[in-house]
């Protein structure tokens, strides 16, 4: 049989009737059918298919029909009436995630599919996953009288026949490898074959339910970017002097944006592919179970630097002065951020990568970037001096205590904030009914950083995270609402979004110490496994924590326990870099030990909130 081409771009329509790709919970028919008169009692199926092997099906010369069921009839059909049959075909035994497909015209009482019918709705609409897989599989009959007037017999949901698990060895049509590269680009073609120093990122989840590879690299120093794509084979094989496993553009057009891949060895040339030259990086976007690319030109650098401000119009100065930036890729996450403390005077600057820095050291000052409004806006679009009429700097009156100065490169626009900080935030999320109950952060330092410490619950929509925001008052979303901006690979750390449409911030759920900087819109989260007493007063002495439980009803660290007349502290996760004492009412990190009056039994609560919030209550039994 012929196989299906890696490029093409859809199946084959092949009347699937009950689900999409997003899988239907309920079971539709293909038509709204009358009831048959022919009792659905007088029918049985018995299940005749448990391993079906779509490779060696449909390897054969002519494809034969798959016979998944035997019909026995306890009184004849009417005159002039044949069976039919509807085969559902599902992910799991109560058929919540199914598809389904005709079978063939009943013969001596079989029901038969054919191979390619079946193997296209598993693809279609169960799974593009071409590993062995078990499923389930149950008919619906259908008489037909005079090849007219088609009635189903008994009740869909109630006269399912047949019902049977299958083994399903489907056949492998997108040959997805777990690894791509970038072969060529800025790199010596033979070395980077070797070495494989660009590989593609990928979500981790299986490559047949998430077939999407992104890469974003530099251009070549010099001239056009001309490269190819491969795998782990591919790579081994051109060390061995084999280049033909590479995949190159469908159609010869190397300096195509978006297209079909195919391998070398299908289209009998290099076909690789070419970036003019231009930008800075480029970003690749494979999906490879469509065998298909997207390539972008990116034109942002990797840092930025502010010259001017509170430092001097110097190249050396501007080197010490970066802008701040999320782990994530230029491409994914355009933005950079700077802030710096405001003088009570003016304040002009203006900002550039390092090839206008480098300008400057020479004495060229139009590679800088400047607002293309007037220089008091704090919101606008930047452009290089070059091509405005002017120096086109910054400024802003420095009375505020700080500025924070926003740059999003991908829409060349900027905005500047004035920083004035209050001593609290506040979290609001499924913990406390979204700041039903205060929970409040505090910032010390007054330069915007703020620590606080709550349990991140998780809800039924929010798919087993712990959810919540930040806003900057204790009872409504006027004076700030924070949510997620960007999320680092660690899961705990990231940047923040002053607006109400931004996301929740989702972490595992659990206990946690918060600290957000407000100045730079990042927050830093560090989970507290366990909360312990410690000190002479209790069982361990200095040497050993008597662990403390945490109660979500009410907010605290709970421990019953016998406590000597002596001194003890708090501490998280035994280790001292976070731990509490001083006065029960006032708990402060690193704070003296806390005096205890008199032995006996204690139910201790203790609320790590934040400083000057944090306290302990001590209810001798």
């Amino acid at each position: 049989m012929k196989k299906i081409s890696f490029y093409m771009t859809a199946l084959l329509s092949l009347g699937l009737v009950a689900c999409n790709e997003d899988f239907a919970t309920e079971f539709v028919p293909q038509t709204n059918q009358p009831e048959s008169t022919f009792p659905a009692t007088a029918v049985t199926v018995t299940p005749t298919a448990s391993t079906i092997n779509l490779v060696d099906l449909l390897a054969a010369e002519e494809e034969q029909p798959i016979q998944i069921g035997q019909i026995s009839l306890s009184s004849a059909l009417p005159a002039n009436t044949v069976l039919t049959a509807d085969v559902e075909l599902s992910r799991n035994e109560d058929f919540s995630q199914s598809v389904t497909i005709s079978a063939n015209s009943i013969e001596n009482n079989i029901i038969s599919v054919m191979p390619s019918t079946l193997e296209d709705a598993y693809y279609g609409s169960i799974t593009k996953n071409p590993a062995t897989t078990d499923l389930y599989m149950r008919m619906l009959l259908y008489t037909v009288t005079g090849g007219e007037a088609t009635t189903i017999i008994g009740t869909p949901g109630a006269n399912y026949y047949g019902t049977q698990k299958v083994t399903l060895i489907p056949e492998n049509r997108a040959n997805i490898s777990p690894a791509y590269y970038i072969i060529g680009g800025p790199n010596d073609w033979a070395g980077s074959a070797a070495d494989k120093p660009i590989k593609f990122n990928h979500s981790g989840q299986d490559v047949y339910e998430d077939p999407i590879f992104t890469v974003v690299f530099d251009a070549a120093a010099e001239g056009d970017t001309w490269f190819a794509i491969g795998d782990d084979a591919a790579c081994d094989a051109i060390v061995a002097g084999d280049w033909s496993k590479l995949l190159g553009v469908v159609g010869g057009n190397s300096q195509s944006t978006e297209g079909q891949l195919d391998f070398r060895y299908n289209m009998g040339a290099d076909n690789s592919f070419c970036v003019p030259a231009g930008p800075k990086k480029i970003k690749v976007t494979l999906n490879m179970l469509e065998y298909t690319f997207k390539i972008e030109s990116v034109n942002i650098a990797d840092a930025y630097y502010l010259i001017g401000g509170p430092g001097e119009w110097s190249a050396e100065s501007a080197l010490t002065m970066p802008f701040s930036h999320s782990s994530l890729s230029v491409a994914d996450d355009p933005v950079f951020t700077y802030v710096f403390a405001g003088t009570g005077t003016d304040m002009w600057f203006a900002f550039g990568d390092k090839d206008a820095i480098d300008g400057v050291a020479s004495g060229d000052w139009t590679k800088l970037y400047g607002t293309t409004g007037a220089s008091e806006d704090l919101i606008g679009s930047v452009d290089r001096r070059y091509n405005l009429d002017g120096d086109h700097s910054f400024h802003v009156d420095g009375t505020a205590k700080f500025y924070r100065f926003q740059i999003d490169m991908a829409d060349l626009t900027y905005t500047i904030t004035a920083l004035n900080f209050a001593e609290y935030l506040y979290e609001a999320g499924v913990n406390n009914d979204w700041g039903g109950k205060e929970q409040p952060l505090y910032c010390g330092d007054g330069n915007g950083t703020y620590v606080g410490f709550f349990y991140a619950q998780d809800a039924d929509w929010s798919e087993g995270k712990g959810a919540f925001k930040f806003r900057g008052a204790a009872d409504n979303w006027d004076n700030g609402n924070y949510g997620t901006g960007t999320i680092n690979d660690d899961g705990l750390t990231g940047t923040l979004i002053n607006d109400g449409n931004s996301g929740n911030i989702l972490v595992e759920p659990g206990f946690y110490r918060a600290e957000v900087n407000l100045a730079d819109l990042t927050f830093t989260m560090t989970p507290i496994k366990g909360i312990g007493i410690i000190g002479p007063a209790q069982a361990g002495g200095w040497g050993e924590d008597t662990d403390m439980t945490y109660n979500p009803a009410t907010g605290a660290w709970e421990a019953t326990i016998e406590l000597a007349a002596d001194e003890m502290k708090f501490r998280a996760n035994d280790d001292w870099a976070i731990n509490w004492g001083g006065d029960t009412g006032n708990l402060m990190q690193d704070g003296a030990n806390i005096k205890v009056a008199e032995a006996g039994t204690y139910f201790v609560q203790f609320f790590p909130l934040c400083q000057t919030k944090s306290y302990c209550t001590m209810t001798k039994q």
